[in-house]
């Protein structure tokens, strides 16, 4: 009997062990991007709920009697735009819906409905048993999303909800979103086939260099099976760089290829999600008139100050985007409140003293923005510790934070408001040189006035 060589041994050996190395590191790497896709998909889906649940007038809505006739209501056909509004801020998102509890534990009301793509609509009074839907049933008490996908007579969803609370505090209904499980499958089956993909040429080309190269072969694979473990831990900027003028150089691009789609789906994902927050900045200056075009401007006058200054571009860019966002709390204030065209009471004030805070829970779940919540949250600190919402002074306040302080009330100054008029340019630049190492940070201040003055 003939011995098998020691080549064709470890040729044979190499083979198994490619084999089970790639299908072990792509099964683990789908399914750890599977599980990171569905859970940024989660969050998204929560945070539009919380958002929406601002949205919803509830003195009003609870005046809406959970019967058929309501529907022939003007204050139904109110709140349904408003839910038909709040579908149309993302793409995803299949219906919107405000639904009441009834005498039964687990048998609820629907009281409006947004109607589907399909123009399918629940109708007002229509009971709905949420027994078998975990999420659901805690809706009363918190936000909540589904942790699978669910299914009920209109489809396969899954769905957020929030609570919404009357002016006691009490929660009387809860509003759903929607978003068709085709939606998913579609984005799940689009990367399963980039990594189906990957896993046939990996195992192609690693079945022919193996013939070729039992030895070279070694190194190369380490260093491939080392970037899909990274990859698989999150880090999709990972890069392979092989440079052995074969096919295992090709592998490498592929799979640099596959984490630079891997990469662009999540930036697109944000890219929605940054979208919506956006239309809903530009839904709060329309509350106001006289605030109309004011983060643009804030966000011009940050910039030109960080530019003065030298700032990397990465904190330029930053600095912009947080800029167009920092008021984004104030969708959670009453638009009473907003154009009141006198002094407000010191309720209003302590209500108005919160959107800052509030900007910075709804902005916490885009991942890239997070670098630049404490702008959002601290536009409104003092150098002398006397702002909202922290009282934050002047050794825990940022520099780009400090930007946007100046930036926002000089503008604020410079323009007219419900309650008085514009300050006019000269007025606005001596109360900042006056409030220097009071208000505002003395350095960021200068560079304001002389950037200003350059221009």
């Amino acid at each position: 009997m003939k011995f098998i060589s020691f080549r064709v041994k470890f040729i044979i050996a190499f083979l198994l062990v490619t084999f089970i190395a790639l299908t072990a590191t792509t099964y683990l790497v789908y399914k750890v991007s599977i599980m990171r896709q569905e859970s940024e998909l989660r969050d998204r889906i929560l945070g539009l709920a919380k958002i929406s649940a601002m949205l919803i007038d509830v003195n009003k809505m609870v005046q809406i009697r959970p019967e058929l006739s309501s529907q022939g209501t003007e204050l139904y056909a109110q709140t349904r735009d408003v839910l038909r509004e709040i579908r149309k801020t993302d793409l995803l998102i299949d219906s919107v819906y405000i639904m009441i509890k009834s005498d039964k534990e687990y048998s609820w009301i629907f009281l409006v409905d947004s109607g589907d793509k399909r123009k399918i609509s629940a109708y007002c009074g229509e009971y709905y048993d949420v027994s078998k839907f975990p999420e659901m049933k805690l809706a009363f008490q918190q936000p909540a999303v589904d942790k699978k996908i669910t299914r009920d007579k209109w489809g396969l969803f899954l769905s957020g909800y929030a609570p919404l609370y009357n002016s006691q505090g009490k929660a009387v209904a809860i509003i759903a979103l929607d978003v068709k499980a085709e939606s998913i499958e579609k984005m799940q089956l689009l990367l399963a086939k980039r990594f189906i993909f990957v896993f046939l040429v990996g195992l192609i080309f690693s079945l022919l260099i193996g013939l070729l190269m039992a030895r070279g072969i070694t190194k190369p694979l380490h260093v491939l099976t080392q970037g899909a473990r990274e990859v698989g831990r999150g880090d999709l900027s990972k890069k392979v760089n092989l440079e052995t003028n074969d096919e295992l150089e090709e592998l490498a691009e592929a799979f640099n290829k596959m984490t630079d789609e891997l990469k662009a789906s999540r930036i697109k994902l944000e890219k929605y999600y940054l979208d919506t927050i956006h239309a809903l900045a530009g839904a709060i200056e329309a509350k106001d008139p006289y605030t109309k075009g004011h983060s643009e401007r804030v966000a011009q006058y940050a910039v030109g100050v960080a530019e003065y200054l030298n700032f990397s571009k990465s904190d330029i860019l930053l600095l912009q985007e947080a800029c167009i966002l920092h008021d984004i709390g104030k969708i959670g204030v009453p638009e009473s409140i907003l154009t009141k065209p006198g002094p407000l009471t010191s309720d209003e004030w302590k209500i108005m003293k919160m959107h800052p805070q509030v900007g910075a829970d709804i902005l916490k779940f885009i991942e890239f923005l997070r670098p630049g919540l404490s702008i959002v949250s601290g536009h409104h600190e003092r150098q002398d510790g006397q702002g909202y919402p922290n009282g934050l002074s002047a050794e825990k306040i940022s520099k780009l934070v400090a930007i946007v302080t100046v930036s926002d009330a000089y503008d604020a100054m410079t323009s007219d408001r419900s309650y008085r008029k514009s300050f006019g340019k000269e007025e606005a630049m001596r109360r900042l040189k006056e409030n220097r190492h009071k208000q505002f940070d003395a350095e960021i201040v200068d560079a304001f006035i002389l950037s200003l003055e350059d221009t």
